[in-house]
């Protein structure tokens, strides 16, 4: 199994940055999760991940009236 990289101070995954933690926790855990089951993930699928995050976020937030966090 790959070790996915990880850094959590920075909010990283695989070099690609979050400015959001809640997003950044949401895609680590889908990556990792998924990983058990031999996926192996690259930089386009974190990248793809993290504009899912931002968009469902967003929409969430577009929805109660309230700025995204």
């Amino acid at each position: 199994m790959m070790k996915l990289d990880v850094n959590k101070a920075e909010m990283t995954i695989m070099g690609i940055p979050f400015d959001n933690k809640k997003d950044f926790q949401g895609v680590w855990h889908a990556l990792s999760t998924n990983m058990f089951e031999g996926w192996e993930p690259n930089q386009s699928d974190v990248l793809r991940l993290k504009k899912i995050a931002e968009t469902l976020r967003e929409e969430a937030h577009a929805n109660t009236g309230k700025k995204p966090e």
